[in-house]
């Protein structure tokens, strides 16, 4: 893990906000539970002003999928939004990302759930560009066809409207150079780790994790935040 994600892991707690449901379904259109990161002994210069200590908030579509093909279960979400420090600023680079791996988390122990996995309700032009990235480097999808086939292998194809995703995509995906160099480098670098040992025979592993790429995702403005 992180040490951003640790820090968010510890200095803060998920609250579910229902008082604001039905406003936030009202302007997502479809029925939503509001949660928000609250900052708890969070370092106080990274916590905006006016606030209420709230870091991000984000909804969550009322009904789940239970799939039939594995032992999961997925949430969608309607909208993301996180606070601005006062120079524009976030708390910390990709809050909103470690929030809904916290979300996740918390379900899992509270639903008894084996796993829990979260993804966007609808893809739109608004939305590719925060979208396509995480596509394209998460989920994997790089091409029209790998999301057809994910969208029918998860079920999804009567719950999302991914279509600006689809448009965005390209038939055929084919890599740029430095992604061939990068791709080479990580194979050489797996295939070295898996062979190095101590000399009593334990695999080294790096428990670090790389920083995430801050990835903004806002579906109302400030003046809806501040009714909030």
């Amino acid at each position: 893990m992180s040490l951003n994600f640790e820090l968010v892991k510890h200095c803060t707690s998920l609250c579910r906000l229902s008082h604001l449901d039905e406003l936030m379904t009202r302007m997502t259109g479809v029925d939503t539970e509001v949660w928000a990161l609250r900052a708890d002994n969070f370092p106080e210069h990274l916590v905006p002003q006016n606030s209420r200590n709230y870091l991000c908030y984000m909804g969550v579509f009322k009904e789940k999928l239970d799939t039939q093909l594995r032992d999961c279960q997925f949430h969608f979400l309607t909208f993301g939004h996180e606070n601005f420090l006062g120079d524009g600023s976030t708390s910390i680079s990709g809050i909103l990302e470690y929030m809904y791996d916290l979300y996740c988390e918390h379900i899992r122990m509270v639903d008894d759930q084996e796993e829990v996995y979260l993804y966007p309700l609808e893809i739109d032009k608004d939305s590719i560009e925060y979208w396509a990235d995480i596509a394209k480097n998460t989920w994997k999808i790089k091409e029209k066809k790998q999301l057809v086939d994910f969208l029918e292998n998860n079920e999804f194809h009567e719950w999302v409207n991914w279509s600006a995703l689809a448009e965005h995509l390209p038939d055929v995906y084919y890599p740029s150079e430095s992604e061939h160099h990068t791709d080479s480098e990580s194979e050489t670098d797996s295939d070295s780790d898996s062979d190095s040992e101590t000399e009593d025979g334990e695999i080294k592993y790096d428990e670090d994790e790389p920083p995430r790429k801050r990835r903004k995702y806002t579906l109302y403005s400030d003046s809806d935040e501040d009714e909030a």
